[in-house]
């Protein structure tokens, strides 16, 4: 649970938007995982003076909290939960149960910094950090993606967090972003795959994280609706309008011709079948890649 250089950025970028931190409440008593050097650098690429920061630089790395952070972006209140207060927190509360009522509607910030992906009842977790922004507020989530294997109980796909954070639940997601985590820690737009009418799979060899923002817009029950994934919704609606089509609706020419070839293959050299398949599903597929355009959209991390 900790606030690296990238989500330092995000968060310093949302503050630059008007986006008030008033009233923040962290998942996790977020660490603050940033040397004095890249402290600075955020500083000066968010032109803030080095005598704003005098409380965020006490301390030193890796034993830094993040509270002297979320006052520079101008938090007046923070509270942090967990289950334990071996790290401080303000409010002891296992969040796979409901967050008392005394603190629901109370944030303008929920920020998790990887805290959710160690909670087994995710859909809980979800649930608890949008009772606890307030309308206006907004819920603002760090987690893990890709290549986490092992890390907690999950990894996350982007599609969840569109369908949860949704007009019916009273949100709007206002911003996706993928961080890869390799030697240039490049960010990509995500597209919704609603948007896009196409799954945005990803393979790829370094960890990804997703940044998602998301404001609450109305105060009404949650998941009266069961979120659904966009596709199947889609097939299932195609299925109602069009039912002599079959389950698996009218495929292409394209498509057609492929799955003949492959059942030829899979007959007579059913090894290599498997090994072109194999191919298909990797990064060398565009379509499984940062560079499928209709699901990642480059973005450049300095820009105001």
């Amino acid at each position: 649970m900790a606030i690296d250089t990238e989500a330092a950025r995000l968060l310093l970028g949302m503050s630059t938007t008007g986006v008030s931190f008033t009233r923040t409440v962290m998942l996790g008593r977020q660490s603050l995982l940033l040397s004095d050097r890249e402290i600075l650098g955020l500083m000066r690429d968010f032109r803030l003076g080095e005598d704003k920061c005098r409380d965020v630089l006490a301390g030193s790395y890796p034993n830094r909290y993040s509270e002297a952070f979320f006052k520079l972006l101008g938090a007046k209140e923070i509270d942090s939960i967990d289950a334990s207060d071996f790290e401080g927190a303000t409010i002891v509360h296992d969040l796979n149960g409901p967050v008392p009522e005394a603190i629901r509607g109370r944030y303008d910030v929920v920020y998790d910094g990887g805290t959710i992906e160690h909670i087994f009842s995710s859909q809980t977790a979800l649930q608890n950090c949008m009772d606890l922004a307030k309308v206006g507020g907004r819920v603002c989530l760090h987690t893990p993606a890709n290549n986490y294997f092992g890390h907690g109980f999950y990894q996350f796909s982007p599609e969840l967090f569109f369908r949860v954070f949704s007009e019916s639940n009273g949100f709007e997601v206002e911003r996706m972003v993928a961080v890869e985590y390799g030697p240039r820690r490049r960010w990509y737009q995500v597209i919704d795959p609603e948007r896009a009418r196409a799954r945005g799979p990803l393979i790829n060899p370094f960890p990804v994280l997703l940044f998602m923002q998301a404001r609450k817009t109305a105060q009404v029950p949650l998941f009266r609706r069961v979120p659904q994934q966009s596709d199947y919704s889609a097939l299932w609606a195609q299925h109602e309008q069009h039912p002599e089509d079959g389950a698996a609706g009218r495929p292409s020419a394209l498509s057609r011709g492929i799955l003949r070839v492959k059942s030829v293959l899979l007959e007579r050299f059913p090894g290599l079948a498997r090994a072109l398949e194999s191919l298909m599903f990797s990064q060398l597929n565009r379509g499984f890649s940062l560079r499928n355009r209709a699901a990642f959209v480059p973005i450049d991390k300095r820009a105001r």
